[in-house]
């Protein structure tokens, strides 16, 4: 047979192992991968030493789907010989050895009493600082952090709990979402999240038994942070029913998105990866613009119409203390500290982060007869992230 009936069936077989995964059959969907391996290697050996670029896009798709597949020797042993050939193309041997790295992952973790679900998400950050395969600390650890909020938040909507203003998730929470930092194959700089499987539910108290799958925490919160990238809120909205609910994802999403100078980093890329016919979601300058319009829009919507003694303005200072449960935050401006009311709505994982560092507050400013001044917050964001 030749190399196109060999692919072609290579890749009917794995089109049915896709579908399969996506109903959660995971044995019938690893068969099927296997015999789409088999197949793709077929059509590899029967190719001749001239079709150079063939042969690079069918030796990674052979590998690739002997890892889909979970026969890591021979997904390895497979890499190794293709690796060899001096032929194959850079592009080639840059992403076998990518997957070799993610074999080794894979095949470590399978020896481990800990298990992951399927769903993986694949982060990427690039421009600015970020080197390739390095980057600063801080800004990984602050996303990383960001990251891990929003899988909570997500865990929390699914569990059609009210909205957590204060302090960590609750056991149960954590019971159905641990995230786990995975490595990835080095790119700009880029990091994988798992989920690791929920302990035997039967051991927790009061657990819920709902029928949420740790799978789908991974999925919703794809969606999730793809919609609050979008100027149309009603797909937002068409996910995430919830107001309040809305308004959180849209601040934490914001938060991941690149500062409007560039300088740290100019881009974020989310994506399945498992999915590979899945669009990545991009953050960029243009996102953070786009949230923030969305989210004034909300905050005209809600705040009373303004009247004479009220005019809106900016304060630039160091964020100093918090008392959320008594509506206000502090705020240094000029060596001066000031109290900023209305400041309930915000939620510790946004706000917590910024505290004694330089904030730029969107507040209404009220003047009484004496001509003393009171203001209350519409929105605050790190100035870093404006300049």
């Amino acid at each position: 047979m030749s190399w196109l009936a060999h692919h072609t069936r290579s890749e009917e077989y794995a089109n049915q192992a896709q579908e399969f995964y996506r109903q959660q059959e995971m044995s019938l969907a690893v068969d099927l991968y296997c015999l789409a391996a088999d197949e793709e290697l077929k059509a590899l050996e029967s190719l001749d030493q001239s079709k150079v670029r063939t042969i690079g896009i069918t030796s990674v798709s052979a590998v690739s789907l002997y890892y889909k597949a979970k026969a890591f020797a021979k997904a390895k042993r497979l890499a190794y010989k293709c690796l060899s050939q001096e032929f194959l193309p850079p592009f080639a041997v840059e992403e076998i050895e990518n997957l070799l790295q993610d074999i080794r992952i894979a095949e470590e973790q399978s020896k481990s009493d800990i298990q992951f679900t399927e769903g993986q998400v694949l982060v990427s950050v690039s421009g600015g600082e970020v080197l390739y395969g390095a980057a600063p600390l801080d800004l990984i650890l602050d996303k990383v952090e960001k990251i891990r909020n929003i899988f909570y938040r997500t865990t929390e909507f699914l569990l059609d709990m009210e909205l957590r203003k204060r302090g960590s998730p609750n056991p149960t929470v954590k019971s159905y979402c641990d995230p786990w930092l995975i490595q990835a194959p080095a790119g700009s700089y880029q990091f994988a999240v798992r989920i690791r499987k929920p302990t035997d539910q039967l051991t927790i108290p009061n657990f819920p038994d709902i029928g949420l799958r740790a799978e789908q925490i991974t999925k919703t919160f794809l969606e999730i942070v793809r919609a609050s990238t979008q100027d149309n809120e009603k797909n937002l909205a068409e996910i995430v029913p919830q107001k309040d609910y809305q308004e959180t994802f849209l601040k934490l999403t914001r938060e991941l998105s690149p500062p409007l100078t560039g300088k740290s980093f100019e881009q974020m890329r989310i994506k399945s990866a498992d999915d590979l016919e899945a669009h990545p979601v991009t953050l960029n300058i243009e996102t953070r613009k786009v949230i923030k319009d969305v989210l004034t829009l909300k905050q005209l919507e809600s705040s009373p119409k303004p009247i004479a003694d009220y005019k809106n303005i900016q304060l630039r200072g160091i964020l100093r203390g918090l008392q959320l449960d008594n509506d206000w935050i502090e705020v240094s401006v000029d060596g001066e500290n000031k109290k900023v009311y209305d400041a309930k709505e915000e939620i510790d994982d946004v706000i917590g982060a910024m505290v004694n560092r330089r904030v730029v507050l969107d507040v209404v400013e009220k003047s009484d007869k004496q001509s003393e001044k009171t203001y209350y917050l519409r929105d605050i964001q790190l100035e870093e992230d404006l300049l």
